[in-house]
């Protein structure tokens, strides 16, 4: 008999997300404005442990939902409670409000092991699930986090379960296909992606609910040792909207421009992106002219203010921080007038005696291969990681582990690393979450890199969670802007600024590591630029030694599936269609027809792609889905047709050169973060656009 705990969240409802939902003075969001409702993927996972009560046909076996928050989230326990769960607990304390995802693993955990304890009378015979991630927080972090916790297997983005021989087994996607795992030993989490077995409520359970009393345990009852912003490894500076394009957003009016464009984006030589003018490199403090030069501040009042001292210390030739006495001081809030606090001076003047960085060591990127290659991602943010060592005066380094994995070497001291630490061992033949964790977390104990880099892949979102909480450090999900910078009032030097998509994409933040060995981030695949690779490179290779057996894994492969159908996105031209193709037929003839003209014109690589809204209508298969919750793609020329552009997409298309729009609705938001865009229907649009385009290429069609 198996019984069944379920996370559930409430979350405030990102579809309706307006102006005034931020505060004007900080940017941060307003909760309250917001309607409150349940994670739609933690109604999958409860659906999930209904069919698997169903499946093993046992009576006896309960549904306990578990929510952490203010007292308001019992409304999703008696939603739980008229659907299909026996018995809700609410986690409710003033301790636990601030949390991010490390402290609220640690209270969930506890609160799990109390559940195991007195409501399943020490049966460990139960599975764990929850959502794959929350809409509020998008991370994926936390049920990975609960089972290194627990010590108990994770199986992540699960999208069914079959029930054989008395075990679950558990079909899930991986990167580019599916698979079917069985975890070893229970209890076992398991994240749920979809599932399509929705559960709906009775009346006579939606009765029940309502008189059902509520399990309410206190952060004393659970034991938590780490709560609230206290226990948190993270913390966030900044949360505002997202920011205003640089893009042209230049309307045309006709047809020939349009075609007009599209020559001159194919046929320019080289990459507006590469035109633009680069930002500063940072540079550590004891390597400037001055300490009094504070001019890479993460905060934007904090930079304002230390650009004003640090003029008026110009002013008054003081270059030392050490010259600042109390008279000094007086004379600097004279000339600052009410522009510096006295108090605020004393913190910004202790900054300033500030010179070493925060964290040492390397910077570190965990490889990810699959068929015999490194993934492009694990290039990508080698890039990155390049970029920030340089700054940092450090050196790069990227740990592979495998079977066998020493012929990726060369390739990625080409790349960019320094140093290629493998780690090989048979039972590393196929990617176990546990398995990895241990080499990875033992490879990082012993080198203490300053910064660890993942690809927010499947791979990356169960890993990254796992290694850091095992090792106490904090980490940032789906990152889209990595960069060193201080917060020298608060004694943080050449630290990593992590600024991330939440609420859906609504809003963005930016996030610090704090009290932790390492700072460690994802990064979803193609935000990032790779350099471009240096046969002359030279690097180390370090073989790291571990020792492996079969009590180190957690699950058993059964089956793998990898798509027999796969885009090729690393191309120069990408048509996508969205909703407003309206049905297959239309997506086939017309963004098919002008990749076929297109290709033959210009002599490109194209590829198709699609919308989440088109994938989910069924207009184009789930491999060809660009933008953050599917490719994220950096072409020459990315042209989107019926696309509205939810900020989602426009994340994962925000690395290309040229973005052209064809939309009917004038209000689209694509239309106001793209380069050129023409208002009208596609079905008069490309036909036009394909005849012109066969017109100049003299080939009749």
């Amino acid at each position: 008999m198996s019984n069944y705990i379920v996370l559930v969240k409430q979350v405030p409802d990102v579809s309706r997300i307006t102006d005034n939902a931020f505060d004007p003075e900080t940017g941060t969001l307003l909760r309250t404005r917001l309607a409150a409702v349940i994670n739609e993927l933690d109604t999958h996972a409860l659906a999930l442990a209904n069919r698997m009560r169903q499946l093993e046909n046992d009576p006896n076996g309960q549904i306990v939902c578990l929510t952490m928050g203010p007292p308001q989230s019992a409304e999703v326990l008696r939603y739980s409670l008229a659907r299909a769960a026996d018995k809700a607990v609410l986690l409710t304390d003033r301790k636990l409000g601030g949390a991010d995802t490390w402290a609220t693993a640690n209270p969930l955990a506890k609160g799990i092991e109390k559940i195991i304890a007195e409501t399943f009378n020490g049966d460990r015979d139960c599975y764990i699930l929850s959502g794959m991630q929350s809409v509020d927080g998008d991370t994926a972090q936390v049920p990975p986090q609960i089972a290194q916790h627990l010590e108990v297997p994770c199986v992540t983005y699960a999208t069914g379960a079959n029930y054989n021989n008395g075990e679950f087994q558990f079909s899930r996607i991986v990167t580019g296909g599916t698979e079917v795992v069985r975890p070893l030993s229970r209890p076992a989490v398991i994240t749920v992606a979809d599932y399509d077995w929705p559960v709906y409520p009775s009346f006579a359970r939606t009765r029940q609910a309502l008189r059902t009393e509520l399990i309410e345990w206190t952060a004393d009852d659970i034991k938590a040792t780490q709560t609230g912003i206290k226990g948190s490894k993270t913390r966030v500076t900044r949360v505002f909207p997202p920011g205003k394009t640089n893009r042209k957003c230049q309307q045309i009016d006709d047809v020939e421009k349009i075609q007009e464009i599209i020559t001159d984006a194919l046929e320019q030589q080289g990459s507006e992106k590469d035109q633009d003018q680069a930002e500063a490199k940072y540079v550590l403090p004891k390597l400037r002219e001055s300490l009094c030069d504070r001019s890479f501040e993460g905060n934007e009042k904090e930079l304002h203010d230390y650009q004003l001292l640090c003029s008026i210390l110009k002013d008054m030739s003081i270059k030392d921080p050490e010259q600042i006495d109390d008279d000094v001081q007086a004379r600097i809030l004279e000339k600052a007038g009410k522009k510096i606090h006295k108090n605020a001076l004393k913190s910004m003047v202790e900054g300033l005696k500030k010179a070493e960085p925060s964290y040492n060591g390397q910077v570190w990127v965990i490889a990810e291969y699959q068929n015999g290659k490194i993934i492009d991602a694990t290039y990508e943010l080698l890039g990155k990681a390049r970029e920030l060592a340089d700054s940092l005066n450090e050196q790069v380094g990227v740990v592979v582990a495998g079977k066998s994995v020493s012929e990726y070497s060369t390739q990625l001291i080409q790349a960019g690393a320094d140093s290629v630490y493998l780690i090989e061992h048979p039972l590393l033949e196929q990617f176990d979450p546990a398995a990895y964790r241990t080499v990875v977390a033992d490879v990082m104990e012993k080198y203490k890199p300053q910064i660890i880099l993942l690809a927010a892949t499947t791979q990356g979102r169960t890993l990254g969670p796992m290694v850091s909480y095992k090792l106490d450090c904090g980490l940032t999900a789906d990152c889209t802007g990595l960069s060193i910078a201080d917060s020298s009032r608060k004694g943080e030097i050449g630290i990593l600024f992590q600024t991330r998509p939440a609420l859906g994409g609504n809003v963005m933040a930016t996030i610090l590591t704090k009290d932790s060995m390492s700072q460690m981030a994802t990064a979803r695949p193609g935000v990032m630029q790779p350099i471009v690779p240096d046969p002359s490179r030279k690097g180390e290779v370090i073989n790291h030694k571990v020792e492996l057996g079969e009590k180190d894994l957690s699950m058993e492969h059964i089956f793998a599936e990898r798509k027999s159908e796969e885009a090729e996105f690393n191309v120069e031209v990408i048509i996508a269609g969205g909703k407003g193709m309206q049905n297959r037929d239309n997506y086939e003839r017309l963004v098919g027809g002008l990749c076929d003209t297109i290709r033959q014109r210009f002599d490109v690589s194209v590829e198709r792609g699609g919308s989440r809204a088109a994938v989910e209508a069924g207009i184009i298969e789930r491999p060809y889905q660009v933008g953050q919750t599917g490719t994220a793609v950096g072409p020459k020329l990315y042209l989107a047709m019926g696309i509205s552009g939810a900020i989602q997409h426009m994340i994962g298309v925000q690395n290309s050169n040229t973005i052209v729009a064809i939309n009917t609705d004038p209000n689209a938001p694509i239309l106001k973060q793209c380069d050129y865009y023409i208002v009208g229907n596609v079905e008069d649009i490309v036909p036009k656009l394909m005849k012109l385009l066969t017109e100049k290429s003299g080939v009749s069609r």
